[in-house]
Formats: structure tokens, sequence, C-alpha cells
């Protein structure tokens, strides 16, 4: 199927047209971020729209950049303007749909190396981000490094500086052999089992990957793979139930443990009979 005739151009704000369901999935924290980029940067992909027989523009993608452009109030905006007349209505709802689909989220391990990436290339260009680790030693030095780089960092990148500093320390932890192991495998979509990896050394995670990524896999998740790694025994499913039963019981309040007895007491005073302690 050929697509569409279309034409770049700059076109007035005020006469495009953003879907309500569109705004409201728009988190104000998510424009704030690119509006501020925007006005450093300028805007680096143009929206696309469908120019109506009215003269006003229909969004097909581009929502935040358009309300990004609106809080720095400009006038144009950049857009890939299609005629109404040139597309057939399943045709936009196709277009619509794929310009979301098409585009992959991170996995875990993408988005730490992108923050990695963006602590270095961040520093670079403003060297006084770095100010605040002179005098620091060994790890202490590098800890105040990345809380340096998170503090001037988070605002700009719209994550949460706790979000930034976990993020460069896996991907400091991680060793290369590790990294390029773990590209487009399973694990390197959950960010809980890469910085449970990270903290261990190198023949650790090696050995830990050599489980996970055998056929079949030798280790059913990363927790047992780095046990097993380690020459210990792996927990039963059920021990890590009982202990963090156990752990929460402690927590509970007497409240709490009432609750509970009544609500399991058939149970109870089954198992204390069965027992003789009844």
């Amino acid at each position: 199927m050929t697509s569409a005739p279309y034409e770049y151009r700059k076109i007035p704000l005020y006469l495009v047209d953003v879907p309500k369901r569109r705004v409201r999935g728009e988190r104000p924290e998510r424009v704030e971020t690119l509006a501020k980029d925007i006005a450093v940067h300028g805007l680096l992909q143009p929206i696309i729209v469908v120019e109506l027989d009215d003269g006003r523009f229909a969004l097909d993608d581009g929502a935040l950049r358009v309300l990004a452009m609106r809080v720095n109030k400009a006038d144009e905006i950049d857009a890939r303007v299609t005629r109404a007349a040139w597309l057939k209505p399943e045709e936009r709802t196709v277009r619509g749909l794929m310009a979301t689909l098409n585009r992959e989220e991170y996995t875990a391990l993408e988005r730490c190396e992108a923050l990695h990436t963006l602590k270095h290339a961040y520093e670079a260009l403003h060297p006084e981000t770095k100010n605040g680790a002179r005098g620091g030693r060994g790890g202490k030095k590098e800890k105040n490094e990345i809380f340096s780089f998170s503090m001037s960092a988070a605002e700009a990148t719209g994550f949460s500086r706790r979000a930034i500093e976990i993020a460069v320390a896996i991907f400091d932890g991680l060793t290369i052999m590790t990294k390029e192991r773990l590209r487009g495998a399973r694990i390197a979509e959950k960010q809980s089992d890469l910085r449970a990896l990270s903290v261990e050394d190198g023949i650790i995670q090696a050995a830990a990957l050599d489980l996970l990524l055998s056929t079949p896999p030798e280790a059913e998740c990363v927790a047992d793979a780095i046990a097993l790694a380690k020459g210990e025994r792996p927990k039963d499913p059920n021990e890590k139930a009982y202990s963090t039963f156990t752990d929460r019981w402690t927590r509970f309040e007497i409240r709490e443990k009432r609750s509970f007895i009544k609500a399991y007491k058939s149970e109870i005073v089954a198992i204390l009979q069965e027992q003789g302690e009844l």
C-alpha cells in the first residue's frame, strides 16, 4: 500500500486540534519537561496532522509536542501535513495507531544505559555538576558524582533523582560482558533483576548468566542463579513464602493478628488439636 502524499511546513499552533482523550493521557510533568527541552534544543520531530476543509488541522501524532509548544507560547509548529482529501478514513486510523504501536519502550537495561550515557554527556556540557564530588575519596566520591548529576538532571529528564541514581549505579555495576549477553534477553526487561546482578562481581555475574541463558535454563530466576553461582542452595518457594509471612507477622499490630486468627480460626484449631495441644 502506497502512503498518501504529504508536505512539511510550519503551521499556526492555534489551528491544531488535539483530541481531548489524548490530552488527558499526557502527564503535566512530561509536558513541562519536554517544553524545557524544546526551549533549549528546538523541536526535533514534527507533528503529524491532517489539513481539514475548514483550514484547521486534526492531530494524528504529537500531542505531547503540541502541548509543550503551547507552554512555550509558540506561534507556529513544524508539521508533516496531509490534506484530508488525500486520505481514506481507514488510512487515518491505521496511521494514527501505527505511530503509537511502533514506538518501543526501553527495556530496563536500555533505560539504565540511556541515563548512564546522559550522565556523562550532561557532565561534559555542565562541568559544574561534578563540583560536589571534589574532595571525596573512593566510593564516596563516585556516589557524590552520581548524586550531583542526578540533582541537576532530574528536572531536565523528568525522572526522579532516585531513579537516575539507581539506573546509573546498575549500569556501572554490570560488566561489559554481562551487558552484551543481556541485550535481547528477557532478563534485561526487569530492573530488579539487573540490580541484583549489578551488586555481584563479574565472576558471579558470568556464572549466573550461564545458568539463566542455557538451553534449557538451569535456574528459574536471577535470585536462584546467583545463589547457585555462589555454591548456595536456592530458597524453596514455600520457604520464601514462609519467611515473608513470618516477617510480616512480627510487624502486625494486635488487631491485625486477631483479624487473621478470626479468619482462619477453624484451620488453626484443627492443627492444634492434631498436635495434641488442645
